[in-house]
């Protein structure tokens, strides 16, 4: 059994593979103080509600984007489940190729977008992630990760423009009832449902006029993706769960 591992800014996900499907996955916050004991705590846990115990765990993978949580997971995975984990990073075997100035700076949750888009959809591609940041993800025909674009995410820039300004406050991005806002709430959902949609079309637009490749698969995944996907000229279909998909594949080739 594989155990895949997605540390994020903002969560961590954990996947359970028996074989090709995913067999369930569970998501927890990130926090930096987060400690060993408590990671195995929250895997074994999560374990023994399936029925299953560290023991039946055979790998582990991590992709992670926050460097003191790799630690503690890789620790926790040598400790409570006996494995040793393979880390994703530019310099183990990929299913596509990293083609970018300095790929030791490619995210590995970037990495494992493109890996697992490439091989389910084929090339050319773009991954749109809808996370802490959105980041867009351009892979080639040929399978060559070629770079790509990120900005801030949706509830990224909420979050900061309610704590910058005194009269402004949170809210969800969610489609609202007419573009024009009929409250300061109204307004704040119109920008931000309509801004994100409005940036997502503008850089893929940019993307496709940059590159010879124009018959581009667009695929969505991150938590907003379902809310923003039909609203958009270009996203062809959302992969919720298409990073755990990169890191199993990459996980079989390691």
């Amino acid at each position: 059994m594989l155990l895949a591992i997605d540390i994020g800014n903002t969560n961590i996900v954990i996947g359970v593979y028996k074989g090709t499907p995913l067999k369930a996955h569970f998501r927890i916050a990130s926090r930096h103080n987060l400690t060993t004991d408590e990671a195995g705590f929250f895997i074994t846990g999560f374990l023994e509600r399936m029925r299953l115990s560290g023991e039946d765990v055979d790998d582990v993978i991590i992709c992670s984007v926050v460097p003191v949580l790799t630690e503690v997971f890789e620790t926790t995975s040598r400790k409570h489940l006996g494995c040793l984990p393979v880390t994703v990073t530019c310099h183990i075997k990929l299913p596509i190729t990293v083609a970018t100035e300095r790929p030791e700076e490619v995210g590995a949750d970037r990495i494992a977008n493109a890996a697992a888009g490439y091989v389910k959809f084929g090339g050319p591609i773009i991954i749109v992630d809808f996370g802490t940041a959105t980041t867009f993800d351009v892979v080639d025909k040929d399978g060559a990760y070629v770079g790509g674009v990120i900005i801030p995410g949706p509830e990224t820039s909420m979050a900061e423009l309610a704590r910058k300004a005194a009269r402004l406050f949170e809210v969800r991005i969610e489609k609202p009832d007419s573009v024009i806002g009929k409250s300061t709430a109204g307004a704040l959902k119109s920008g931000l449902f309509y801004g994100t949609i409005g940036q997502v079309d503008y850089i893929i637009d940019r993307i496709i006029e940059s590159t010879p490749d124009t018959a581009y698969k667009i695929i969505a995944t991150g938590g907003l993706s379902k809310s923003i996907e039909k609203q958009t000229r270009h996203i062809n279909q959302v992969e919720p769960t298409l990073t755990l998909e990169g890191l199993r594949l990459i996980a079989e080739m390691n």
